[in-house]
């Protein structure tokens, strides 16, 4: 409990130095009545490197995968995927506070610490990987990949991922280059060797190995923020600044303002959600949301990568909206809606192109009780 009671305190140290210099003494406190939330659940990251394997006869489980971020002066940043039959997915992490924080609001899904072994190599040219984990269930978890041949664009693009999470998230996966696995690869469970699937290239497997791999994703899930303090006036430099219920701080700093158009720069201290660029329009003294960019970076940023780098959700004027990853445009697609019911507003995507999205309908509501606001994000069918 101390490294939380220690957080807490550098993280409110951080709101009275931000609070001070906007805030005149006699009269401290929030100024400007309108808060402003991203009410959208988003993750979005970068992998140097992403495996999947596709099984044929295992009882329980679909595909097992893991995604490898690399980091500056530490071990790869791992999360290991176990995919059941039924389509639910559980995630392994190798950062406690990460798999924490993720488990307490990803709700939609199981999250759970794993200390991991990664390996990467090459074998005459061609890219070998190994991953040892501990399942859930105490099983022992060995990947061994071995690649048919190169990684290639024309076996990478954008991924359709089944009935993977259906009913929890709306993923844009987009792979720079992939390849798939020689017969010599293997996924063993507790020892056992199980049998993967055919790819479509003759004598290769459906263990899929790919580099630059880009996911963002709209996630079911719920987040507490109370308003610590907001704009005396609509201006650059002001900000609204929020505690979420882990003890995060959630920074909304105006970056631009174009007349009734407002950029704003949002920043936070969790561990695992992105720092977002976003566009409101202020409607009679409302702010409506226009558009959200995540750029996967996390923590406290000065600067602003350009767009159109990100995962980036846009809502149009016309009851429509899409989803793009920084150059691929428009990967899906579909309608939008906004209703308000007391003090709960609420967005609802609905999915048309491409099909396989169709059955992920995104609810995602803000509901204010004064200070307190409670997003609440959902998934799946009608």
């Amino acid at each position: 409990m101390r490294f939380y009671r220690d957080r807490f305190a550098f993280v409110a140290l951080v709101t009275f130095l931000l609070v001070g210099t906007n805030a005149p003494a006699e009269r401290p406190g929030p100024r400007h009545e309108e808060s402003v939330v991203q009410p959208f659940l988003i993750t979005f990251d970068r992998h140097e490197v992403q495996v999947i394997a596709l099984l044929a006869n295992h009882p329980e489980y679909d595909a097992i995968e893991v995604m490898v971020t690399r980091r500056t002066g530490k071990p790869p940043l791992l999360r290991a995927i176990i995919s059941q039959l039924d389509g639910t997915q559980i995630d392994f992490i190798n950062d406690k506070e990460m798999a924490r924080e993720r488990a307490a609001v990803l709700t939609g899904r199981q999250t759970l610490y794993r200390p991991m072994q990664y390996e990467e190599g090459e074998r005459n040219g061609l890219p070998t990987m190994r991953l040892r984990f501990t399942s859930h269930q105490g099983e022992r978890i060995v990947l061994s990949f071995e690649a048919f041949s190169p990684p290639s664009p024309e076996l990478g693009g954008f991924i359709n991922p089944g009935e993977h999470s259906a009913d929890a998230s709306l993923p844009v996966m987009w792979a720079n280059a992939s390849a798939f696995a020689n017969p010599s690869s293997q996924v063993t469970v507790d020892g056992v060797s199980y049998q993967l699937r055919p790819a479509p290239q003759p004598g290769a497997l459906l263990f899929i190995y790919s580099t630059d791999f880009l996911i963002g994703v709209l996630r079911e899930g719920e987040l507490g923020l109370w308003l610590a303090w907001a704009p005396r006036r609509l201006a650059v430099g002001e900000r609204w600044l929020y505690w979420d219920n882990l003890r995060n701080l959630h920074q909304y700093e105006i970056v631009g303002i174009d007349g009734g158009l407002l950029t704003l720069h949002k920043t936070t201290t969790s561990s695992f959600l992105p720092e977002e660029i976003l566009t409101v329009q202020r409607v009679e003294g409302k702010f409506l949301l226009r558009s959200v960019r995540a750029t996967g970076r996390l923590g406290k940023q000065e600067d602003i990568p350009p767009a159109p780098q990100g995962f980036t959700l846009r809502l149009s004027t016309e009851e429509g909206f899409s989803l793009s990853t920084d150059e691929h445009e428009n990967l899906v697609t579909g309608t939008a809606s906004r209703e308000v019911r007391g003090i709960t507003t609420t967005w609802t995507l609905l999915p048309v192109d491409p099909p396989w999205t169709q059955s992920r309908t995104v609810r995602a509501s803000v509901s204010r009780y004064g200070p307190w606001h409670h997003i609440e994000n959902t998934i799946g069918e009608d």
